[in-house]
C-alpha cells in the first residue's frame, strides 16, 4: 500500500485536468482526493504500488490536450483512511499556476450546436472543458467560476448537474452555460426579426457593417465579397490601405481565396486559430482587401463566428477601434465610439475581462513566424533555465508589450498596440496589473528602452524600483538569443525602423557583436536624413528626395516650390537615421514616385510584394568611419534610377543587393563565425529573412531567428528581461 501526494504545475486548471485525474484514479482502483490551488493541482492517491506507478505514468502520457505539465513533484505520505476518490474545493495560496489561452470550439461542441435535437442548438456560447474562453474571462485564480466573468450567470439545474458530474465533459467547465442560464446576444440596429443573430446576418447580406463582439474584443465585419461594403468600411474607419483579415467559413472556402500549404492548413484549423498570411491565387485579386500578394485568413474561433459564417461564408473581420487605440471590449463604449462606423451591433452580455487581439503568423520553414502573438497564445509563457524572478521589462513604443519574470518563467503580455494614446497606456497598465495579480509577481527591478520620450520609459520612471535603461537594438538581439538559450557572444543583424543608438542618433540597420552584458556596433548603413524628422516616415517622398540627392541624381517628387523648401528644411531640421526601414521607404518612393504611406511599414511591404524574380543586383560600396563599416547605398540608388529594366525587376535587384550587402558584412565583420541572430521588424520581409539565412547557412554559419516571439518591437520586452537577468548575476 502506498499513499502519494502529487503536485502538478503548469496549465492544469480549466482544461479538464481534475476530471481526467478522477477517471484515472477510478481506473486504477485508487482512493484519495484532488483539488486546485494557486500553484496548480494537488493530488493524493492511495493504493497498491503497481497501481500508483501506472497512475503516475498515465498522468504524464495521457494528460488532456489543452493541458501543459511544467513541473510534477511526488512525495510519499503516511497511509490514511480514504473511502473513495473525491474532487475537493479549490484552495488559495501563492500563485504558481499557468493559465490556458482562449481556445476554439471542439468538435463535440460544434456537433451539439448544429444538432437541432440538442438543447444547445444554435447556442452561440457553447463550451466545455476542452474548449472555449479562458484568459479573456479570468479575473483571479484559482480558475473557478466565481473568479471569472461567468460569475454573473447562475447555472440552471441541467447545467449545474453537468458541472458537478465527474463523468460529464462539462465537469467544472467554468464558462458552462445554455440558453436558459447563460450569456445572451444583444442586437442593436434596424430590428426586423425576433432572433438577434438573424438580424445581424440579414445586415451582413445587405452589405451593412456590423460590430460583432467576440472572445477578446469587438470586430467590425462586412461581406468580404461585397466590394462596396469593404470600401465603405475603409472610408468610415479611415483605413484606406492597410490589409483586412478575412474569416472564412471553413478550409475549403479559404482555399477558394488563397493557396494553402499543409502546414498553413494545420495552423488555420488549430485550437489557437491565428490569422495566417497566405498567397493569393492571383496576385492582383481582392485589391480592396489587401494591396499585396497575400491575404490574412483565419477560421471561426468562437461558436458565434461559426453560426455567422454558416450563412455568410467570407467576412472581413477587423478590430473595432479608433485610430491608435486598443480594440473595444465594452458594449456601451462601442455603441458610442462606433456609431459613425457600424450600421448595427451584435453584442452580448458576457463581460470581456482581458482584451486580446487576433494573432497573426506566417509560416517559414514549416514553423510559425509570429507577426503578432496574442489570442490563442496569451498568456504567453516561456520557460527558461535563467532565473528571471521579480523582473519587469516594459518594451518599446511601437507594438508595445511587457514581460514579467517569476522563477524560471517569463510571462509576456498579449499584443498591446502602439503607445501613442492615453487609451493604449490604460490598456498597458491594466494588463500589467492583471498579470501581476494572476501570477502573483511583485517586480523588484525593471528595464525599459533608452529613448527618453517613449511612454513605456516614462512609465518606468514612475515606478518605485531600480530601473535599467537598455538600448533598443541590444534588446532585439538579446531577445533572439534568449529564445535559443544562447549565452554569447553573438553576431547580430538587427534591422528595423527606429531605435536610439549609443551615439544618441537613430539606428535601424545594425551589425552588432555582443552578449547580454554589452555590445559593440561594428557595421551599419550610410545615414539617411529625415527631413522634418518623423514627418518623413509618413511623407516618404522626402526620403526618396534625400536619397536621390545624395546619389547625385535628384528626382522630382513634389511640385517645384515645395521641393525647394524641403531641401532648405533638410539643412535646418532633419535628423540622420541609419535605418533599414527608412531605406526601404526611400527605395519604394523612388521606384513608384509615391510620396506618402498610409501606415508605417506599408512601403517596405509593397516593395516586397511588387518584385519579379531575377538574380541581378546593383553595386556594393562600403566605407569605414570610427571603427564602423558602413554600406554606402548611393551607388545602388544611382544605378536603380538609371536602370531601364521593368520596375518590378528593379525592386528585386534592390532587395538582392541588400541581401548581398548583409553577406559581405558578415564575411568582413564576423571572421570568428560567431552564432548569428536575425531580429528587428524588417525581418518580417521574407525575402530578406530567407535570402540572408540560406546564403549564410550554405557558408556554414549558424543562424537563428525568432520562433517564440515576434521579430518586431513586440519582442523587445523579452530581450530587456534577458539582459536584466544576466546583468544582475
Amino acid at each position: 500500500m502506498k499513499h502519494l501526494k502529487i503536485q502538478v504545475q503548469g496549465i492544469v486548471q480549466g482544461v479538464g485536468f481534475r476530471p481526467f485525474v478522477h477517471r484515472l484514479a477510478l481506473q486504477n482502483n485508487l482512493k484519495g482526493y484532488a483539488y486546485n490551488d494557486a500553484q496548480g493541482i494537488i493530488i493524493h492517491i492511495q493504493g497498491n504500488s503497481k497501481d500508483t506507478d501506472i497512475f503516475l505514468e498515465q498522468l504524464k502520457s495521457q494528460a488532456p490536450v489543452l493541458s501543459k505539465i511544467e513541473n510534477l513533484e511526488v512525495k510519499e505520505c503516511p497511509i490514511e483512511s480514504f473511502n473513495d476518490f473525491q474532487i475537493k474545493e479549490s484552495q488559495n495560496g501563492i500563485h504558481q499556476t499557468l493559465i490556458s489561452p482562449d481556445i476554439a470550439p471542439c468538435e463535440d461542441c460544434i456537433h451539439e450546436m448544429l444538432d437541432p435535437n440538442n438543447r444547445r442548438y444554435h447556442y452561440p456560447f457553447i463550451n466545455c472543458t476542452n474548449c472555449g474562453p479562458r484568459y479573456s474571462i479570468i479575473q483571479d485564480i484559482p480558475y473557478d467560476r466565481k473568479n471569472t466573468t461567468m460569475s454573473d450567470f447562475k447555472l440552471c439545474s441541467q447545467c449545474d448537474k453537468e458541472y458537478h458530474d465527474i463523468q460529464d465533459r462539462r465537469y467544472h467547465a467554468q464558462p458552462n452555460a445554455c440558453k436558459e442560464c447563460g450569456p445572451k446576444l444583444i442586437y442593436v440596429g434596424n430590428k426586423q426579426d425576433e432572433d438577434e443573430l438573424e438580424n445581424a446576418i440579414n445586415d451582413l447580406k445587405e452589405g451593412k457593417i456590423v460590430a460583432i463582439k467576440g472572445i477578446g474584443g469587438i470586430h467590425l465585419a462586412c461581406d468580404a465579397n461585397n466590394k462596396q461594403a469593404v470600401l465603405r468600411l475603409r472610408k468610415r474607419k479611415q483605413r484606406e490601405a492597410k490589409p483586412f483579415a478575412i474569416m472564412a467559413k471553413d478550409i475549403q472556402t479559404a482555399k477558394e481565396l488563397v493557396d494553402i500549404s499543409s502546414v498553413e492548413e494545420s495552423f488555420l484549423i488549430s485550437k489557437e486559430r491565428p490569422i495566417v498570411l497566405c498567397k493569393k491565387k492571383a496576385p492582383n485579386s481582392y485589391i480592396e482587401l489587401s494591396e499585396n500578394k497575400e491575404l490574412g485568413i483565419f477560421l471561426p474561433y468562437s461558436p458565434l463566428h461559426i453560426l455567422l459564417l454558416e450563412r455568410c461564408p467570407v467576412l472581413v473581420m477587423t478590430s473595432a477601434n479608433l485610430s491608435d487605440t486598443p480594440v473595444l471590449i465594452d458594449n456601451e463604449e462601442a455603441l458610442i465610439k462606433l456609431k459613425d462606423i457600424a450600421d448595427s451591433f451584435l453584442l452580448h452580455d458576457r463581460k470581456i475581462e482581458n482584451r486580446c487581439d487576433d494573432s497573426l503568423i506566417r509560416i517559414v520553414n514549416d514553423k510559425p513566424y509570429f507577426i503578432r502573438k496574442s489570442r490563442g497564445y496569451a498568456p504567453i509563457v516561456i520557460h527558461t533555465p535563467f532565473d528571471v524572478d521579480g523582473l519587469l521589462a516594459l518594451g518599446a513604443h511601437q507594438k508595445g508589450s511587457f514581460a514579467l519574470g517569476k522563477n524560471h518563467h517569463v510571462f509576456i503580455s498579449p499584443y498591446i498596440g502602439n503607445m501613442e494614446t492615453i487609451e493604449t497606456m490604460e490598456h498597458f497598465t491594466k494588463a500589467l496589473d492583471t498579470y501581476k495579480r494572476l501570477f502573483e509577481i511583485t517586480p523588484r527591478q525593471a528595464g525599459c528602452d533608452q529613448h527618453p520620450d517613449y511612454a513605456s520609459t516614462l512609465y518606468a520612471q514612475s515606478l518605485d524600483i531600480p530601473i535599467t535603461k537598455i538600448y533598443h537594438h541590444h534588446a532585439h538581439m538579446a531577445s533572439c538569443m534568449f529564445e535559443h538559450e544562447l549565452s554569447g557572444p553573438c553576431f547580430g543583424i538587427i534591422w528595423d525602423g527606429t531605435g536610439l543608438g549609443k551615439d544618441q542618433t537613430i539606428w535601424g540597420a545594425e551589425f552588432l557583436i555582443g552578449d547580454y552584458q554589452d555590445f559593440v556596433r561594428i557595421g551599419s548603413i550610410k545615414p539617411i536624413d529625415l527631413i522634418g524628422n518623423e514627418q518623413a516616415i509618413h511623407e516618404i517622398g522626402r526620403i526618396g528626395l534625400v536619397m536621390s540627392m545624395d546619389a547625385n541624381i535628384e528626382q522630382t517628387f513634389f511640385e517645384p516650390t515645395k521641393q525647394e523648401i524641403l531641401k532648405k528644411i533638410r539643412i535646418q531640421n532633419s535628423i540622420p537615421a541609419t535605418s533599414m526601414g527608412r531605406l526601404f521607404d526611400g527605395l519604394y518612393s523612388i521606384l513608384t514616385k509615391k510620396i506618402t504611406q498610409d501606415y508605417d511599414g506599408q512601403a517596405p511591404m509593397l516593395l516586397e510584394s511588387m518584385v519579379q524574380p531575377t538574380d541581378k543586383k546593383y553595386s556594393l560600396k562600403f566605407y569605414e568611419k570610427e571603427h564602423v563599416r558602413y554600406f554606402d547605398w548611393t551607388p545602388m540608388v544611382k544605378e536603380m534610377i538609371q536602370d531601364t529594366d521593368d520596375i518590378h525587376i528593379k525592386a528585386q535587384k534592390a532587395i538582392n543587393t541588400i541581401i548581398d550587402m548583409a553577406i559581405e558584412q558578415v564575411h568582413t565583420l564576423n571572421k570568428e563565425y560567431l552564432p548569428i541572430v536575425l531580429s528587428g521588424g524588417c525581418f518580417q520581409n521574407l525575402q530578406l529573412l530567407q535570402g540572408i539565412y540560406k546564403k549564410l547557412i550554405k557558408e556554414n554559419y549558424t543562424v537563428y531567428w525568432h520562433e517564440k516571439v515576434s521579430c518586431n518591437d513586440e519582442g523587445i520586452a523579452l530581450g530587456q528581461l534577458a539582459i536584466l537577468s544576466q546583468r544582475r548575476k
